[in-house]
């Protein structure tokens, strides 16, 4: 065989291949020909960069139901962003901010996708949750009862109960599922109403303004923001990519 056939025999497999994968659905394409990404950087955020967005959820209102009044002063352009997004000292693992509503979607199928992140990733990531209810007062308890479940050390099983809900959050409803997972449930539903967990909401109402997240889901993965759906493999590769790059990333 010569040369110049062996090229055309590797070139008309590799046709063949991608059309397959067309033909299969936008699905396989997208893992045998993965996404690339085209970033840009975040006006007002130096060493922060963001993707194309995708298609999100957004409210009529933005902010609707959050008494948070103008960005918060701590994430006003001198805080601390890497503070404010991701908390305390980071470590290894690549520092996630995770912006959902719990009635959006997209986040019903990311969140999950993120929790199995957390507990399998290599490499490892640094989960942090920011609840960013845009769809009405419903979106709103739910954000409230996973903050205060966070304090009873039951964030991540609360936010996966949710998202796999179909019923609309009452309190009672929140005090009851509370119980299921094996927190005091009349706590939960006083600590929804604390000071500290409106302060939560308004610093992530801030942080969202800052990086331009009209709906959800939106994350910032180590240095890049995100905004709407992202695929699994596409999630997996941006995760990668920061961990390579974490020496140089401005939360480093």
């Amino acid at each position: 065989m010569t040369e110049h056939t062996r090229r055309n025999l590797l070139w008309l497999g590799g046709a063949a291949l991608a059309a397959a994968a067309l033909s299969a659905g936008p699905g396989l394409y997208r893992r045998m020909v993965p996404r690339r990404f085209d970033f840009v950087p975040v006006a007002g955020l130096p060493g922060f960069r963001r993707t194309a967005q995708a298609e999100f959820s957004a409210g009529t209102a933005l902010f609707a139901g959050l008494d948070a009044g103008e960005a918060p002063a701590a994430a006003a352009p001198g805080g601390d962003i890497c503070a404010l997004l991701f908390g305390a000292a980071l470590g290894e693992a690549v520092p996630v901010a995770y912006f959902s509503d719990f009635r959006c979607p997209y986040c019903r199928v990311l969140t999950p996708l993120l929790l199995d992140l957390k507990a399998a990733a290599d490499p490892p990531i640094r989960l942090v949750w920011h609840e960013l209810p845009l769809l009405g007062a419903g979106s709103v308890l739910a954000a409230r009862a996973a903050l205060a479940a966070e304090r009873q050390g039951a964030g991540d099983a609360m936010h996966l109960r949710l998202a796999r809900s179909s019923f609309a959050p009452s309190p009672g409803y929140l005090r009851d599922l509370a119980e299921a997972l094996g927190i005091d449930g009349e706590r939960l539903v006083a600590d929804m109403q604390a000071p500290a967990i409106d302060r939560q909401l308004a610093v992530s109402a801030g942080l969202a303004r800052r990086f331009g997240f009209v709906g959800t889901p939106a994350l910032v993965v180590g240095r890049t923001a995100h905004l709407g759906r992202i695929a699994a493999p596409d999630l997996r590769r941006l995760i990668a990519l920061e961990a390579d790059e974490a020496a140089t990333a401005p939360c480093a």
